[in-house]
């Protein structure tokens, strides 16, 4: 590797010397680390604005999270409050739906209860039609047939 040698004042040769000793680099060590530094991020020593590059990055960083929190304010709270009033309707839709299913069964279960009532009243009015006509037909009893009927009764 050829070594080339560099023309610089002498106050910004106490600055690399100041620079050199702070980061523990040589005079060449520390210059060919600057380069690359230029290279690898764009930017132009001779647009230097005095600015830190930490001072860019709180700056970003504030500017992030300012941005994460509008977006929390205008976009994830609403959105928040609105799966929750959302799943409040659907737990009242569910209740009312519980509520309406239970009045159904009961008046299904009234209905039928019902039905069973007037189904066993005939039931015994048959009964009593068929005891009736058994006694007309065998007035004594002589053919058992009253009796035969009341044990199919019983």
């Amino acid at each position: 590797m050829a070594k080339k040698s560099i023309l610089i004042s002498a106050y910004h040769h106490k600055e690399l010397a100041k620079l050199s000793e702070a980061f523990g680099y040589s005079y060449y060590k520390l210059v060919e680390e600057m380069i690359t530094y230029f290279k690898k991020t764009g930017i132009n020593p001779l647009d230097s604005k005095n600015e830190n590059p930490s001072k860019a990055v709180r700056e970003l960083d504030k500017r992030l999270i300012s941005f994460i929190r509008i977006q929390e304010r205008d976009i994830l709270k609403p959105l928040r409050q609105e799966v929750y009033d959302y799943s409040q309707e659907q737990k009242h839709e569910i209740q009312n739906s519980y509520k309406i299913l239970i009045e159904e069964l009961s008046r299904i279960d009234r209905y039928e209860r019902e039905r069973a009532n007037t189904a066993l009243a005939e039931i015994k009015k048959q009964r009593k039609a068929v005891i009736a006509i058994a006694k007309l037909i065998d007035a004594k009893n002589k053919s058992g047939i009253l009796s035969k009927i009341n044990n199919l009764f019983d």
